[in-house]
């Protein structure tokens, strides 16, 4: 045999080989996958953030395909695809075939991303639709499902929250933040806090219409004049929030402002009170702001209420990105060893300085919602750098969403990403599969209970 053939044959045995090898790693961790996935699908999810809100909150509407479009994170690719956003009350007038033509176009741009991803998954798993892709032609028996289901929404969020693997949803009504009634049979309270460290800078005038902290304090019966009168209301907030069984604050005001919050002294953040509002400058309004988020920090320790902190990316479509960068927050995480910090969304896209904080900080944790969506691939690659460098008992999972069927999508898309990440660990021998479930029981369940003390707050087992 000549050389040359003997290279050929020897060649193509060899890669024979290492292509079979390759097909049985790959099986096995498609296996690996797919049981750690089951298990997960049998916890009863405890969902660390929502912004559920009842279909009425936006209006009345004949609600089909597209106002769920409007709604969800995938609208924000479908306008950065070319598209113009439409209010509720328009799409109402238009028929499907008019507003597929409309967004028809752009919404298929969006094939690839996975806000579209984690979108359909929620359809696919509630209303048993299994085509790969939105079209003309099937969203149309599927608005007819969506409107069937809305008339009679109540009776659907609860079918849906179950058959998604739901126990409990944290709900944030940042579009409400004064109320505090919420239905205890599906959604723990959060307590919304912006308005308390944003509006300290926005004493109104004599004849000046009210901002909403100071509407809400004066149903209350509280005068505000002086920077202890609003600071006296702010309890009296943390107190009525305490009382209906809140479990934690949030901050999301990184799309507003920068995280980083100076330690003001409280002779400065007074004699800044006393100033009126219109005449402050742009720093002086911060040096406000941060006096107050400093106090609601304070409160929470006082009240072991955990802070939830948006970081990283902004939803939308356009935002100051470097606001969420979540170095920024490093002086409180030293001066409050006390406190505990949730951090939000992976700090996309420092994904890395995010982790690292929690390494550093005992009283740091993480908490991936949102980031999956993002970025379903970024969220894959994060997650197993966070799983090397943080203790898995400082993790939670939360949805993100307005409407229960995106909050589906969402909890497939997080457990398809932790199910991946933990097999793929497995088979590098990192992991064996008692543990990976572990982790799987305390990213989705076990963590939340044990930290935000569910239990003890919420006066029932988990």
């Amino acid at each position: 045999m000549k050389p040359a053939v003997f290279k050929i044959i020897f060649t193509s045995i060899i890669i024979s080989i290492l292509f079979i090898f390759s097909c049985q790693q790959t099986n096995e961790q498609q296996t690996t996958y797919n049981q750690i996935k089951d298990y997960a699908d049998q916890v009863k999810v405890i969902n660390t953030h929502e912004h559920q809100h009842w279909p009425e909150e936006y209006g009345i509407h004949n609600y089909q395909f597209f106002h769920l479009l409007h709604v969800s994170y995938l609208m924000a690719d479908v306008i950065s695809a070319g598209a113009s956003r439409l209010d509720m009350g328009s799409l109402d007038s238009l028929s499907l075939d008019e507003q597929w033509e409309l967004f028809g176009r752009f919404l298929n741009y969006t094939r690839n991303t996975s806000y579209y991803g984690h979108f359909i998954k929620g359809f696919q798993k509630l209303y048993d639709f299994n085509d790969l892709y939105f079209t003309q032609t099937n969203i149309s028996g599927l608005s007819s499902q969506i409107n069937k289901n809305y008339n009679g929404y109540r009776t659907w969020f609860d079918t849906a929250f179950h058959k998604a693997g739901f126990e409990l949803m944290f709900i944030d009504q940042y579009w409400k933040p004064f109320n505090t009634e919420v239905d205890e049979k599906y959604f723990a309270l959060v307590f919304h806090i912006n308005p308390l460290v944003m509006q300290v800078s926005s004493r109104p005038a004599t004849g000046d219409d009210l901002p909403s902290l100071y509407k809400e304090a004066k149903k209350a019966g509280f005068t505000i004049n002086r920077l202890d009168d609003y600071l006296k209301f702010c309890n009296f907030l943390f107190q009525k929030n305490l009382d209906h069984k809140a479990v934690c604050v949030k901050n999301s005001m990184a799309y507003s402002r920068t995280l980083v919050y100076e330690d003001v002294p409280y002779e400065q953040a007074r004699r800044l009170f006393n100033k009126p509002s219109a005449k402050l400058t742009r720093e002086e309004a911060k040096k406000l702001q941060d006096f107050m988020f400093h106090r609601v920090i304070q409160k929470s320790i006082e009240y072991d209420l955990p802070v939830q902190i948006h970081t990283g990316y902004l939803a939308g479509n356009g935002n100051n990105l470097e606001n969420g960068k979540p170095v920024k927050l490093n002086n409180l995480f030293l001066k409050y060893r006390e406190a505990k910090f949730v951090l939000f969304h992976g700090g996309y896209p420092w994904t890395g300085e995010y982790a690292a904080l929690s390494k550093m900080f005992p009283n740091v944790y993480l908490d991936l919602v949102w980031l999956p969506q993002i970025s379903r691939e970024e969220a894959v690659h994060a997650l197993d750098e966070m799983f090397d460098t943080v203790p898995y008992n400082k993790f939670f999972w939360g949805g993100d969403c307005a409407f229960i069927e995106e909050a589906t999508g969402s909890l497939e898309f997080g457990k398809s990403v932790v199910a991946e990440v933990l097999a793929k660990r497995i088979q590098r021998g990192l992991l064996n599969r008692e543990v990976a479930f572990e982790i799987v029981r305390r990213v989705f369940r076990e963590n939340a209970v044990e930290v935000f003390r569910l239990e003890e707050k919420l006066g029932r087992e988990f």
